[in-house]
């Protein structure tokens, strides 16, 4: 079984979908109740298979709280190369 690369918290990266368990994770959720929160803020699913993902704008407009995770982890990233880039 492949290691799912979305659902690392190390790398966590800004996107247009993320996997309902990967938000979870980012979240600090059950996949269940996150599913439940999300129907019950009216959040729109794309469904591919067995896996369900959630648009970033979506989230962004139903959940803020649940966006600015995301957006923080990727201010820190870019922070982060800036302070390490010598060209820069």
């Amino acid at each position: 079984m492949r290691r799912r690369t979305d659902t690392q918290r190390d790398g966590l990266e800004l996107r247009a979908l993320y996997s309902v368990a990967a938000l979870a994770r980012i979240a600090n959720l059950r996949r269940f109740k996150l599913t439940r929160l999300l129907r019950a803020n009216s959040v729109q699913f794309i469904v591919a298979g067995r896996a369900r993902y959630v648009p970033l704008v979506e989230i962004r407009d139903e959940i803020p709280p649940l966006f600015e995770s995301p957006r923080a982890s990727e201010e820190v990233r870019r922070r982060d190369e800036a302070e390490t880039d010598p060209e820069s």
